[in-house]
């Protein structure tokens, strides 16, 4: 039997978002809620009852910034990718 079935996605999609917000928490600043009251070092499951955090819920990649993509920034593969486009333009 499968065990890749609509809970087990579930699971996944619980994972997913709850490692987001762990990150988010860990490298984000100070959230200002709708009220006007801000949190300065905000727990992740402050985080994940925020309006704002639900799209993270449901959606793979909202946006293409790093911490939603899930990469990490390489300086190496940066450095080869722009020489790369470099080269390209002199040619």
């Amino acid at each position: 039997m499968d065990k890749r079935n609509k809970f087990w996605r579930r699971q996944q999609m619980a994972r997913v978002f709850k490692a987001r917000m762990i990150l988010y928490a860990a490298y984000g600043h100070c959230i200002i809620r709708e009220d006007g009251s801000y949190y300065e070092h905000p727990h992740w499951f402050e985080l994940a009852k925020d309006k704002w955090a639900q799209v993270y819920k449901t959606t793979g990649t909202p946006c293409s910034c790093w911490m939603c993509r899930g990469f990490e920034y390489d300086r190496k593969e940066y450095k080869k990718e722009t020489l790369r486009i470099i080269r390209e333009s002199m040619d």
